[in-house]
């Protein structure tokens, strides 16, 4: 399993956002040093498998770079235990969604970018599921309620 990024970010962002971190410096798996400000990480690393991605990975990959930087401020105010778990499940459905565009891209490749019959129908309910883990994520990484959540609470 990688690190990514956006790991990065939600893991310090739980981490660090207990602690005042005003103008100070940590270090990155990188070794390069972070910079963090307010309680806000802001992380640069390069990318383990830099132009290896696929444009619709990549694509992916930013929408939730995104949605976990505008989350961070609001992942903050969370106890550490909610953070904890947030983080623990935003990375399960980050790796499905990533299974699933993996899927989608070979039903595309398979039938040479022409989807048609049970071939479209297929790369239609991924396409569904992956926005419907899109929305749970964004819900996570932005302190929204999750029905993740409250599996496994009776």
């Amino acid at each position: 399993m990688k690190i990514t990024t956006r790991r990065l970010h939600l893991v310090a962002a739980a981490i660090c956002s207990s602690i005042s971190c005003t103008n100070s410096f940590m270090l990155a798996s990188s070794s390069t040093p972070v910079r963090c400000r307010s309680n806000a990480l802001q992380l640069s690393s390069v990318p383990e498998e830099a132009g290896q991605q696929s444009p619709a990975k990549k694509n992916q990959e930013n929408i939730m770079e995104m949605a976990s930087i505008a989350g961070a401020e609001e992942i903050a105010k969370l106890d550490i235990q909610e953070r904890t778990k947030r983080a623990m499940l935003a990375e399960s459905v980050e790796d499905r969604i990533f299974e699933l565009v993996d899927e989608l891209e070979q039903i595309v490749e398979k039938n040479n970018g022409v989807l048609e019959g049970d071939a479209r129908e297929e790369a239609v309910e991924l396409a569904k599921q992956t926005k419907a883990l899109q929305t749970q994520y964004d819900d996570l990484v932005n302190g929204r309620p999750s029905s993740l959540l409250e599996l496994g609470k009776k």
